[in-house]
């Protein structure tokens, strides 16, 4: 996930992606798990924080409470209980788009920070199909010594990847395109344009029109080093801000985000559905954008390949 509340210590960039695979493995999640329900799934993540393995099966792991922090704004069941939602509307939305989540599913969650999401499409998937990516190669090494299950591998700030066309049945990204600047986004959806098969699906989050009232709030109030102190500065005119969203422009403040995450990409992003319509609908095709705060923290846009 592209996200950090705060900077931490990462290495060198990977010039490449590997397009290997690893082999499927037995016993693994959805061999034992698939007949469960959204609910009992979630419960079972939530019971692997405590136990590693569930029925015989070895669960993904978890970081320290620190980093889920630093991450994702909380550590625990919290973070699961968010990421379920998330994976409720992507496991609806591919369904009615007939793309429906299955064994032979190829999956890529870009910007899978510590594995967070990726965890729950094992349910559904089979490992060897499911791949990670992110900017920050602290947090590829991070899934990579946690996780037991899928492929991880850095990704740089802008494409392209080294997978193939057509390579995708399913992109997702939470979190991700509510922090890229404006060129990066348009140039992301484009390569998702290029991996993805035939009516595969891109479901991408973004801030909500209200994160502009959320910044407001914070200003004039005493913040640590912190995202709250970073938001406290972005979007200052607030009435500017409300006007350019409503007339579909692209809302981005480049705060930056440590050394993984330079300015220049990386910030806060609110990227309304008129943009997204007259911009992202050059690549794919628009299908739906959900600003519901009872269904999803962000506002979720899918959209289909031609």
């Amino acid at each position: 996930m592209f996200k950090l509340f705060r900077s931490r210590q990462s290495g060198p960039h990977a010039a490449d992606l590997p397009t290997d695979q690893p082999a499927p493995r037995a016993g693994e999640p959805c061999d034992r798990f698939s007949g469960l329900d959204g609910q009992a799934w979630l419960e079972t993540l939530i019971r692997s924080i405590d136990e590693p393995v569930i029925d015989g099966v070895r669960m993904p792991g978890f970081p320290d409470a620190e980093l889920q922090t630093s991450t994702v704004g909380h550590a625990g069941a919290q973070p699961l209980r968010e990421a379920f939602m998330y994976f409720a509307l992507v496991d609806e939305y591919t369904r009615q788009l007939g793309r429906p989540l299955g064994r032979t599913t190829q999956l890529l969650d870009f910007g899978c920070g510590w594995g967070r999401i990726l965890r729950f499409f094992l349910r559904d998937c089979q490992s060897a199909h499911l791949r990670g990516v992110d900017v920050d190669p602290m947090l590829v090494d991070v899934c990579r010594s946690t996780f037991p299950y899928a492929s991880f591998d850095v990704v740089q700030p802008l494409p392209p990847t080294a997978f193939p066309d057509a390579s995708f049945d399913v992109v997702t990204a939470y979190s991700v395109f509510s922090h890229l600047a404006e060129h990066a986004s348009l140039a992301w959806v484009k390569e998702f344009a290029r991996i993805l098969k035939p009516g595969g699906v891109m479901l991408v989050t973004t801030q909500r029109r209200d994160f502009l009232a959320f910044c407001e709030s914070l200003r004039g109030q005493e913040h640590g080093p912190g995202w709250h102190q970073t938001l406290s500065r972005a979007f200052v005119d607030l009435d500017a801000a409300y006007a350019a969203y409503d007339a579909g422009e692209y809302l981005y403040a480049p705060t930056g985000g440590g050394p993984s995450r330079p300015a220049d990409f990386y910030g806060e992003a609110l990227i309304p559905e008129g943009y997204v319509r007259t911009h992202y609908a050059r690549e794919l095709d628009f299908v739906d954008f959900v600003s519901d705060p009872a269904r999803l923290a962000q506002a979720l846009i899918v959209m289909q390949k031609r």
